[in-house]
């Protein structure tokens, strides 16, 4: 780690403004970098090395050889276990064909920029929605955000993958007003398999949401022949509707493929290359499967 973090330094790899699918109303969205899980269908795989890092946009390469001439190591190529991510390359590069992933930013320096938005929370009912990533690998900075965030009277929203320590987990949690929760899978050995973890800490820290009071959507990334299984998907129903309340919702996250191109940027492989969206008739069965284990679900459009 180039640097250290903690309550009051943190690492990030985008912001992004007017957002209206990650809370209420007109949201700013702050993607923490770092994350223990490597989901397979992953659409910020960016996110997953809590450093820095560069990305390489080949197709947008012009050859003009600055980043050469910048780089400590004379590479044109990127050679991911030598390359130092500086990022000199990155900052030299006319066609931003490299771009440098993550940077380190304090917790003031996101509230000012978060409340360059406010006009917008007023006016909508929005607010912060911390992403990732997943923000529990960095609690301390997202606890002490948050927290700042309320004392600014800013609505504050979290989404998580819940594979964190309790204690951790908690300590974030009191900050926040509403909660996107992912479950990918109830079978914790194929949760493994697609994910690189297994769940029963995720769906111990999801038991105790409803009764913290926050409103809670959890969320279902419906990834064909991963975990799409009717079995799965009635499992899941159950298991939320045995914590249902008013606040607690499904959201059905269809899968779609705006990932794939960043695994190529970083030079891995993406396993789904020939995976296709799900048919708007299995999502809609699966969605009624949800409504008849009681549970209060929508998809996202």
């Amino acid at each position: 780690m180039a640097e250290v973090l903690g309550k009051e330094k943190g690492v990030i790899f985008n912001i992004q403004r007017f957002s209206i699918h990650d809370g209420e109303g007109i949201r700013t969205i702050v993607f923490m970098k770092g994350c223990p899980l490597k989901c397979i269908w992953c659409c910020n795989p960016e996110s997953q090395n809590i450093e820095p890092e560069v990305l390489f946009l080949r197709d947008k390469c012009i050859g003009c050889m600055h980043c050469v001439q910048n780089c400590p190591l004379e590479a044109m190529e990127i050679d991911r276990k030598s390359c130092r991510q500086c990022g000199s390359c990155a900052r030299v590069c006319p066609s931003s064909a490299k771009r440098l992933s993550g940077r380190y930013v304090t917790v003031d320096e996101m509230v000012k920029e978060v409340e360059k938005d406010r006009v917008f929370y007023r006016n909508s009912g929005g607010g912060i929605t911390v992403s990732g990533g997943e923000p529990m690998m960095q609690p301390e900075f997202v606890a002490e955000l948050l927290r700042k965030c309320h004392i600014h009277d800013i609505h504050t929203a979290i989404e998580t993958s819940g594979f964190a320590e309790t204690e951790a987990f908690l300590s974030v949690i009191e900050h926040v007003d509403e909660v996107f929760f992912d479950l990918k899978h109830m079978n914790s050995d194929k949760h493994k398999v697609l994910t690189g973890v297994s769940n029963e800490q995720i769906l111990k820290n999801a038991a105790k949401l409803p009764e913290l009071g926050k409103k809670v959507t959890f969320r279902i990334p419906l990834i064909p022949d991963c975990n799409d299984e009717e079995e799965n998907i009635r499992k899941t129903g159950e298991f939320v509707s045995a914590l249902t309340n008013e606040n607690v919702y499904i959201e059905i996250l269809p899968y779609h493929r705006l990932g794939e191109m960043k695994f190529e940027w970083l030079d891995k492989i993406y396993d789904l290359k020939e995976t296709k969206e799900p048919p708007k008739e299995q999502v809609a069965r699966y969605q009624q499967i949800l409504k008849d284990c009681k549970c209060n679900v929508f998809v996202r459009q």
